[in-house]
């Protein structure tokens, strides 16, 4: 099956089933906020859960070891959270209503689409980055290339414009380099050449001292180049 056909097929099977039966995906990369589980489980506690997760059935984990669960999730991670933390306080029956869905046949497919399932997320800028380099990294791997640009596509799969896109890896990527440029270790010939230019300018800054008669100014400037001079020795 291919990744497009995958991510547009029919959600499969209503189960419900217990929590122990089901695991999370140690491909999904998304933060959960501790308030967002609490909101979701006081909703769950007083309307019912009013959308189905969604896995595929697997008697193994990622590892390929039987771990007692039947179904790793793909969507409703925090659905799952919530309903897990209102069993661990003693409320609800510890059951959650899930669609059974095919097994994807690649990391790629699960992967993306874990992803589709967190499209409405409220997300930051680095979630969006991170976003942006697994479907260019599944965009690569495509047998057949969508029509459009590499951009649109990426920009179609998380909820915003090709220009948008562009935008997010241009942010994140300059940050990036700014914060490499901050981290890196001064040398001794660094300082001297920074010293050097100081002196320059505080020399010439006298020089403007001079034109408007603020000579009261001019001792501390000197104390400054007396100090420049030591250093750069």
């Amino acid at each position: 099956m291919s990744l497009l056909s995958s991510m547009t097929r029919d959600l499969g099977i209503i189960k419900r089933v217990s929590i122990n039966d089901v695991r999370l995906n140690n491909l999904n990369f998304y933060d959960y906020q501790e308030s967002v589980i609490d909101s979701l489980a006081d909703s769950i506690l007083e309307n019912g859960q009013m959308e189905n997760a969604i896995a595929y059935e697997s008697t193994v984990d990622s590892e390929g070891q039987i771990d007692g669960c039947s179904y790793t999730l793909l969507g409703g991670h925090t659905r799952y959270l919530a309903i897990c933390k209102l069993y661990e306080n003693g409320m609800g029956d510890g059951r959650i209503n899930i669609s059974v869905v095919e097994k994807p046949n690649t990391e790629n497919d699960e992967l993306a689409l874990i992803m589709e399932n967190n499209v409405q997320r409220k997300k930051s800028a680095e979630v969006r980055y991170n976003e942006i380099q697994m479907w260019s990294k599944i965009y690569e791997e495509l047998e057949e290339r969508p029509r459009g640009t590499k951009r649109d596509w990426i920009g179609s799969k998380i909820g915003m414009s090709g220009r948008g896109v562009d935008k997010v890896i241009s942010k994140i990527e300059n940050t990036s380099q700014n914060q490499s440029r901050r981290n890196v270790q001064l040398t001794q010939a660094d300082i001297i050449k920074r010293l050097k230019t100081n002196y320059k300018s505080l020399n010439r800054t006298i020089e403007l001292l001079d034109r408007c008669n603020c000579n009261y100014m001019k001792n501390d400037i000197y104390k400054i180049i007396a100090k420049l001079n030591v250093s750069a020795k």
